[in-house]
């Protein structure tokens, strides 16, 4: 039965998100979701559960891998040693299962892991693994159970199940996968924006959480003409941001793309292609940003004025321009050069730091190519 209350874990990707499924002590029946077929390396699911009650003493399996016909990756759960306790269990088919010895509360929410692992041996020496609460801030750890058993393997699982029997649970956050790293603990992106900043866009975004993560490939478009066709994409990769490799806790990152040597571009796409240590990749939503172009050359008054040692001086360009911003005392000498060389079109500010200079007035001036303007300040100390 569908809920649509969410089961929560800290540090698991799938936590809180959608509802969950009910399954109730009475029935006998599966409920099937077939994913991508498996037939060799290593199959994991993940999932959440909180059991209500538990009160079989002979254990009942209420999750399992297979096809919609097969029943492989049994998970068992049995009623423990005291009311209100209760133990879990694997089998890797129809062979006796084993059992964790720590026992479980009934009323909260565990995070089980299970993997099936397909060897090319004998035809019966697959493995099942079983993990509670694993921990998530590393690669694959030991295992809780491990079954080796002398039925037959498996051809290939394509499917998940869960079972309606005599416990009352609930089940949420089912993941499947081929890797630890992707089951229990992906690189989880929570946010990511764009904004303007001084000669170019701030890019900002957090992880909840990571594994194998090398890092970010961070990629920019200019935002496609509607009379563009679909799919004619431009992306260029400007830049890297190294990730934090495993982690369950959140992370920050910031990248600036410094438009001085890009022409022309005022309406931006973002995109970050998170790539694994193994070579695996994702690439992220996409942010659009208007870069702001100011209409006019502007030279702004510095503030503070008067001021004592340093003062702001702000600028704005409307398009690329060759700059230079100096500095000059009352004979018309040049006591500081702030700026000279190629700045991109948009607002810009320059700290000046008078600390060897004498009190008195001085005159700063903005020069271009096809443009000037001066104005004076006051060093007061």
């Amino acid at each position: 039965m569908y809920s649509t209350n969410s089961l929560t874990y800290s540090g698991y990707s799938s936590s809180g998100v959608g509802g969950s499924a009910s399954i109730a002590a009475s029935g006998n029946d599966d409920v099937n979701r077939t994913f991508s077929s498996q037939n060799s390396g290593t199959v994991y699911f993940s999932f959440l559960v909180n059991a209500a009650s538990v009160s079989t003493t002979a254990g009942d399996y209420n999750v399992h891998l297979g096809s919609t016909s097969t029943h492989y990756a049994r998970v068992y759960f049995k009623k423990g040693s005291a009311s209100g306790k209760f133990v879990v269990g694997i089998s890797k088919s129809t062979e006796t299962e084993l059992y964790t010895s720590t026992e479980y509360n009934v009323g909260t929410t565990y995070l089980v892991v299970i993997c099936y692992k397909f060897n090319t041996g004998s035809g019966t020496d697959d493995e099942v693994k079983l993990w509670i609460n694993p921990d998530l801030s590393g690669p694959e750890p030991v295992s809780d159970l491990t079954q080796t058993s002398i039925t037959a393997d498996v051809s290939s699982l394509s499917a998940i199940s869960l079972r309606q029997v005599t416990s009352t649970m609930i089940v949420d956050g089912i993941r499947v996968a081929t890797s630890w790293s992707q089951a229990p603990l992906p690189v989880q992106l929570t946010s990511f924006t764009a904004s303007n900043v001084n000669n170019g866009v701030q890019l900002n975004w957090q992880t909840a959480t990571e594994v194998n993560n090398y890092g970010f490939e961070v990629e920019r478009q200019p935002i496609p003409n509607p009379s563009q066709r679909e799919g004619n994409s431009s992306w260029t990769k400007i830049g890297f941001v190294n990730g934090h490799g495993n982690s369950n806790s959140p992370k920050s990152y910031s990248f600036i793309d410094n438009l001085l040597l890009a022409h022309d571009l005022n309406r931006l796409q973002y995109r970050l292609k998170q790539i694994d240590f193994d070579g695996k990749f994702e690439y992220s939503n996409i942010v659009e940003v208007n870069v702001e172009v100011p209409a006019a050359f502007v030279l702004h008054q510095n503030s503070p004025n008067p001021f004592n040692p340093t003062t702001e001086i702000k600028f704005a360009l409307p398009k690329n321009s060759n700059v230079e911003l100096s500095i000059y005392n009352l004979l018309g000498e040049i006591v500081q050069r702030l700026a000279n060389g190629m700045m991109n079109a948009g607002e810009h500010k320059v700290m000046f730091d008078a600390s060897n200079l004498s009190s008195g007035v001085y005159i700063y001036k903005l020069t271009t190519d096809n443009y000037f303007s001066t104005r004076k300040m006051v060093l007061l100390k």
